[in-house]
């Protein structure tokens, strides 16, 4: 049994040796012993060849399949002395896709990391996707390759999504990462991993979902910086889940007003034919945002620009930014359809709820469209295109993100930029004639932060976009580690703050100024101002806006 012992101890400090070398054990080697169980990893390599221990597939919540279907998520249970293999991707949550690629049990995360033995600042990593689309996994989204060159810990998560994860106004997808947030602090130390320093890191959607976290009660203490690119949920959103719910439960006939019978209807209906019938209300692809969160009273007590505003939020630094261009170019891909382009412009009172996620009203869409496009303009085309993709830009990102900068810099330190830099490689920009894109729009920066299928291949060692990468990842590891995105004896950036808000403009030479688009984003505070009583963060249904979803989603019949 002393011999036994003695075996045991020598191959322990071996193993920890190895470790401290930076030597890459084998895989069968690298086991994190936590208080949930053994969890077995595997190695990968960095951008810059560093050896990176990778935990894969791991659960933080139990599977919401069959009863726990549609409810909160329940925290996952020790699996004893068996080890956890953890050596890849688990399959990611349901939405529009390869189906093979998917399954309900799909609240798994994702750690990364160079050692073991340390006690580094985490990143935690909440996709976008319009909260119907997007995962943490590693290939697809969420590659640690760029990020783990600079000393931190990073973990990338799946949430349920669409009606799996907001039914109803439910906000389990928040529940879901609320939940992932506590794995993070309960078992990060065993990755080397600080709980004290943990920033959230969101993109798009992932960076509404982390300024809804800033709002949330339930999320005090969980993280201690906030990244948000491209989003937040301080905007004009009239949500309507209920709505979009009984539309589902109707076209799966299910009961629609009795929430018991609903559920259990829905609950006997596959997970890819709800996917399916709610992929086919987005005929015209739009950028849009049917489900989203809800002022519950448990994970948002009120409307998050109410709460932020007034100073009751979890009140940590924040790092903001969004791209020059966002979604002006989106648009330009429905220039052949010229039937609807018209209907569009002659209808715009009808269209303009839904595309732009209020409630029907026609002094809004007057103004709107007086503002982007003109009082006379009586045809989208080439000339105005763009102009009309403005309002997207405005209305569902850029005024929420000015809008969250005004209101936290009174309370907190605020580090605001503008991505101004046009790399080579975009997912909307049309190009000019040397085949470069003509700007930069929504998660175009997006490519020099994680490694993603979006742009194909990780850069090259020489790319001619590689500095940039540098420097955001750069910035965003500083941030992490002191809440600060870099030295100001390197690039003066001040943050913005009660007295004073200047940006930092982002491009092959950096340069710091007042915000852009002011006269724009002061249309949208003029139209949609911040709603202080929670009666009004719930806005009615409203008939306008019935029917003219209805009619969008061809069920007006039906409806009536």
């Amino acid at each position: 049994m002393t011999c036994l012992l003695v075996v045991v101890v020598v191959v322990v400090l071996l193993l920890q040796f190895t470790f401290c070398l930076g030597i890459a054990p084998r895989d069968d080697e690298l086991i994190v012993r936590t208080t949930l169980g053994p969890i077995q990893g595997s190695t990968m390599k960095s951008f810059r060849n560093q050896t990176i221990y990778a935990f894969r597939g791991i659960p933080y919540a139990q599977p919401p399949v069959g009863e726990l279907r549609f409810l909160p998520p329940r925290p996952i249970q020790a699996w004893g002395d068996t080890t956890l293999k953890a050596t890849s991707d688990s399959l990611i949550c349901p939405q529009t896709g390869v189906k093979l690629l998917m399954s309900e049990d799909c609240l798994k995360l994702n750690v990364f990391t160079k050692t073991l033995n340390d006690s580094l600042s985490v990143i935690v990593y909440i996709h976008g996707g319009a909260n119907v689309l997007g995962s943490g996994h590693s290939k697809y989204e969420a590659g640690p390759e760029y990020l783990l060159d600079h000393d931190v810990v990073m973990v990338a998560f799946n949430y349920r999504l669409g009606a799996l994860g907001f039914l109803g106004g439910s906000n389990n997808a928040y529940l879901d990462q609320v939940m992932a947030l506590e794995w993070v602090q309960s078992h990060i130390s065993h990755f080397g991993g600080d709980p004290d320093r943990v920033t959230i890191l969101g993109l798009s959607a992932g960076a509404m979902a982390v300024s809804l976290h800033l709002a949330s009660p339930l999320s005090t203490g969980l993280f201690h910086g906030a990244i948000l690119m491209s989003g937040s949920a301080t905007n004009h959103y009239s949500i309507h889940n209920q709505f979009w719910t009984r539309i589902l439960a109707r076209q799966l006939s299910c009961p629609m007003y009795d929430e018991f019978d609903m559920i259990e209807c829905l609950r006997k209906v596959s997970w890819q034919r709800i996917v399916d019938v709610c992929s086919d209300w987005e005929q015209y692809k739009f950028v849009n945002m049917k489900w989203n969160y809800e002022v519950d009273g448990y994970f948002l007590p009120m409307h998050p620009s109410a709460l932020i505003a007034s100073g009751r939020f979890n009140r940590v630094p924040l790092m903001v930014s969004y791209t020059a261009n966002e979604l002006d170019f989106t648009t330009i891909g429905h220039l052949d359809n010229k039937l609807l382009l018209h209907d569009i412009i002659t209808h715009f009172n009808e269209y303009a709820p839904e595309l732009f996620l209020f409630d029907y009203n026609v002094r809004r869409s007057t103004r709107l469209k007086d503002f982007y496009l003109g009082p006379d303009v009586e045809e989208l085309n080439a000339t105005n295109i763009e102009r009309f993709g403005q309002i997207f830009s405005d209305g569902i990102i850029g005024h929420g993100v000015y809008r969250l900068v005004q209101i936290a810099r009174s309370h907190t330190n605020v580090y605001y930029m503008r991505m101004d830099y046009v790399g080579q490689r975009s997912v909307s920009a049309p190009l000019d004639n040397d085949n470069m894109p003509t700007g930069v729009g929504h998660a175009d920066d997006w490519q020099y932060v994680m490694p993603s299928l979006w742009y194909g291949s990780i850069f090259s060692p020489n790319h001619t976009d590689l500095f940039m990468m540098e420097r955001l990842t750069s910035w965003i590891t500083h941030f992490a580690r002191t809440g600060e995105p870099l030295d100001n004896s390197l690039i003066y950036w001040p943050p913005c703050n009660e007295t004073e808000m200047q940006m930092l403009y982002n491009d092959n030479v950096t340069k710091l100024g007042p915000p852009d688009f002011i006269d724009r984003y002061s249309l949208w505070d003029d139209l949609f101002p911040i709603r202080y009583s929670d009666g009004a963060a719930r806005s009615q249904l409203q008939l306008g806006f019935v029917v003219g979803v209805a009619l969008l989603v061809g069920l007006f019949p039906q409806l009536m």
